[in-house]
């Protein structure tokens, strides 16, 4: 289709790679405004770089856990009989963490105090 449009083939990948990479790191900036938020002062750039360790990581996890998952389902370049089933549980596996959205903090003790007090407002 790329090519019906006139984008050559090295640059439809091209940008491709460039539009993932840079959606991936604005769909970090949530998580790294809110751990600015509430991590305490003095912290931040161990905090960053304990975030950025772990999303690397969940990134391996998820590539491997993708490989464990495509041979489950027998899914091969020659065989795709199960890959809507595999689509299918690898996008609904993706909403598994709006579970623990309980889990975070609205906002750090010292915000707590500074709103309470009236000085500053978020």
């Amino acid at each position: 289709m790329n090519l019906v449009l006139g984008i050559p083939d090295e640059a439809f990948v091209l940008g491709d790679d460039v539009i993932q990479t840079v959606a991936g790191e604005l769909a970090h900036m949530p998580i790294l405004v809110l751990a600015a938020r509430i991590c305490p002062p003095g912290v931040e750039a161990t905090l960053f770089a304990f975030l950025m360790a772990v999303l690397n990581l969940s990134g391996f996890c998820a590539t491997f856990l993708g490989s464990i998952l495509t041979d489950l389902f027998h899914v091969t370049e020659s065989d795709f009989q199960n890959l809507a089933v595999l689509t299918l549980v690898c996008n609904v596996s993706g909403l598994l963490p709006l579970a623990l959205l309980g889990l975070v903090p609205e906002a750090s003790a010292g915000e707590e105090a500074s709103d309470a007090s009236g000085a500053r407002r978020a």
